[in-house]
């Protein structure tokens, strides 16, 4: 019964990732363009992401639209590459032939794709969990963490910290590819577990 059960989660996460491919089928080869980018398959395309996220930031700076103008712009930029971004990269840009390593690199985006829905579903279930099981801890947790925010959103201008959060979600991709994140994650940690020693110590 056991393997059954575990059959039947592989085939429904199968299905799940069959669909994700069919439904981005249009832009599958503009998704591997994108896969390579975001983890930095050429040394200099960090810099160049950087650099397009902070010109775009400054475009925003010196010319101070209004929210309202800024999100229908946006919005409406959004609209136009749905549009017309996969008929005309097909069409005119891309001129090579899909081959199985194309597919098997198109799988594996729609693979992460899945993967991330489901930590990001399982989250919410834990929360809510947490909500249900362990009212005074969630009430606390959430607190703390959104009275951090709003600290740091007075500390920082609301513009910058934008910029910043922004420009880390565009590289965090290639950060984690390339182990750069828990590498100075452990070092950072490691830091901190010294300090802490060495107050112990003087103590």
């Amino acid at each position: 019964m056991a393997t059954e059960r575990k059959t039947d989660g592989e085939i429904s996460k199968d299905e799940e990732i069959a669909a994700v491919e069919k439904m981005l089928h249009d832009w599958r080869f503009i998704l591997l363009h994108v896969d390579r980018w975001l983890k930095w398959e050429q040394d200099s395309y960090p810099g160049i992401m950087a650099g397009c996220v902070s010109a775009l930031f400054f475009a925003i700076w010196y010319l101070e639209p209004s929210i309202l103008t800024t999100v229908s712009l946006l919005a409406m930029v959004v609209c136009l590459i749905d549009y017309f971004l996969p008929r005309v990269f097909t069409k005119y840009i891309h001129t090579g032939e899909w081959v199985p390593d194309n597919q098997q690199q198109y799988q594996q985006i729609c693979i992460g794709i899945v993967n991330t829905k489901n930590k990001v579903t399982r989250f919410t279930s834990e929360m809510k969990e947490m909500k249900s099981n362990k009212p005074k801890q969630y009430c606390a947790l959430v607190l703390i963490v959104l009275g951090i925010i709003a600290f740091v959103g007075n500390a920082v201008p609301n513009f910058f910290l934008t910029y910043l959060f922004v420009l880390f979600m565009v590289l965090l991709p290639g950060l984690h590819h390339r182990g750069l994140l828990h590498k100075y994650y452990s070092i950072a940690v490691k830091q901190v577990l010294e300090a802490l020693g060495r107050n112990k110590k003087k103590d």
